[in-house]
Formats: structure tokens, sequence, C-alpha cells
């Protein structure tokens, strides 16, 4: 009887994982861009892409945590991504049409287009081809 148990938990962890591995999007992201975090500065400051999905790696190697918003040029907020702690690293999926973006930090800044920034080299140009 023991052996029945442990055969049925077994083929419930299998399909379950087939259940999860079949649901998967398949988007294919052939961009990555690595983004480096540090007071008071996003590097690279000028960026450009392709239309289409984008794996940012940011890097945070500053004291402080920071998290990034990508803001069109009509100072509308279209991505909101996660606070990267100091030290650490996170990945994002994102995707961009054609156009020019602001990459910046809304922990610091609330409206980069205008400047209205406590630290205002916390800004990157996104341009999307």
């Amino acid at each position: 009887m023991q052996y029945v148990w442990i055969l049925l938990a077994a083929a419930v962890v299998v399909l379950g994982a087939v259940f999860v591995l079949t649901n998967q999007p398949a988007t294919v992201v052939d961009q990555q861009l690595r983004l480096t975090l540090v007071e008071w500065k996003i590097t690279p400051d000028t960026i450009e892409l392709r239309a289409g999905p984008v794996r940012l790696v940011v890097f945070n190697m500053g004291f402080q945590a920071h998290a990034l918003a990508i803001m069109d040029m009509n100072r509308r907020v279209i991505r909101q991504l996660e606070v990267v702690p100091a030290g650490q690293i996170r990945t994002f999926l994102i995707e961009l049409e054609r156009g020019e973006f602001i990459l910046y930090d809304s922990l610091n800044c609330r409206d980069p287009i205008r400047g209205a920034c406590e630290r205002k080299t916390m800004v990157s140009k996104i341009i999307v081809r």
C-alpha cells in the first residue's frame, strides 16, 4: 500500500511539471541589455534597441535600492519595474514599440522629462527602431 502512495505522488509531480512546462509562453528573446545602476547614474545613458522583446539584466552596484520605470515622451509611465535592492541583480522581460522613451529611477524621480528629479543623472534615453 505504501508503494501505491509513492507512485501516486510521483505521478502527480510529473503531471504537474508537464502542465507547467507546456503552458509557458513561447516568447523568443534575441535582445539582451545589461544595465548598471549606481548612485546616481544609469549606464549606458543612451540605449538603442530593435522593436520587440528585450531581456533587461539590471545590476545594482550602488548602496541604495533603485526601481526603474519606462516613460514615453508624452510623460505616460508605460512600465514600472520592481525594486532592485543594493548589490543585487534582477532580470526583466520588456517589449517596446518603435519610438523614444525615458528609463529612470522612479524611487528618486517623478517626472524625468521636466527634470523634476532629485538626482538628474539617474535617467537614460531609449531609442527603439
